[in-house]
């Protein structure tokens, strides 16, 4: 049904709702993650690119690799919104070796 509001939209010529939209299926809930993946915990999101109020973060390793994993509180719960990758030097160079709690 999203799907076909979307199409008939642009065709159309306008927007979708939003709120259409944000009720998109959640792929990775955060139940999911958090017993399959292994991650840290983290109480701020690097370069504070999400409020809490919005949602959260995870740190995971690959390698020489830092995985930001961004998540988005929603109605059921939170969602994975985004995964952003980082060789190891690059993270500690754009955002620190630290970060200080709020």
């Amino acid at each position: 049904m999203r799907r076909h509001l979307a199409v008939l939209a642009a065709f159309c010529g306008t927007a979708v709702p939003a709120a259409a939209l944000a009720e998109k299926a959640c792929f990775i809930p955060y139940s999911g993650f958090e017993e399959k993946v292994a991650h840290l915990d983290i109480e701020v999101c690097p370069g504070a690119q999400m409020k809490a109020e919005e949602g959260f973060c995870r740190i995971g390793l690959d390698g020489s690799a830092v995985l930001v994993y961004t998540f988005r509180h929603t109605d059921a719960e939170p969602c994975l919104a985004r995964v952003d990758r980082y060789e190891f030097n690059d993270f500690v160079g754009r955002f620190g070796a630290a970060y200080d709690k709020p």
